[in-house]
């Protein structure tokens, strides 16, 4: 599966929960507790998935650690962050799931990163 398509597979997944107004994107760094609400415009990598995967959510960029293993994460045709039952944030501190084609996998946190680390990072993990 090629990244446009699993980034046409998320944006259809999550539908009309992700339309967020235009200042989402100035939403502070998330901490271990703080949630980014996402917005349409949104990338994930999870090539080599297992503790974390990459998210890119407009011009922010972070790196979303796992509670336990989530290889599952680097096939599942479709990917969604779940928070207090509702799509369209994501959440530190275990209170998001990311919910897979065979399940799901608790975000112990969300970790700000700068684009150039992204970059950076999702070049490794195409390797």
């Amino acid at each position: 599966m090629n990244m446009h398509t699993l980034l046409a597979s998320l944006a259809l997944s999550a539908g009309t929960l992700l339309a967020m107004p235009a200042h989402a994107a100035d939403v502070p760094a998330a901490g271990t507790e703080d949630c980014i609400q996402l917005g349409s415009d949104l990338q994930l990598v999870r090539a080599g998935a297992s503790r974390n995967i990459l998210l890119r959510n407009g011009q922010d960029h972070y790196l979303v650690h796992f509670k336990d293993d989530c290889s599952k994460a680097g096939y599942s045709r479709k990917l969604t962050f779940v928070t207090d039952g509702e799509q369209g944030q994501v959440c530190g501190a275990g209170r998001t799931e990311l919910r897979t084609d065979g399940g799901y996998c608790a975000v112990a946190s969300v970790e700000p990163i700068d684009a150039a680390d992204f970059k950076q990072k999702a070049r490794q993990r195409s390797r």
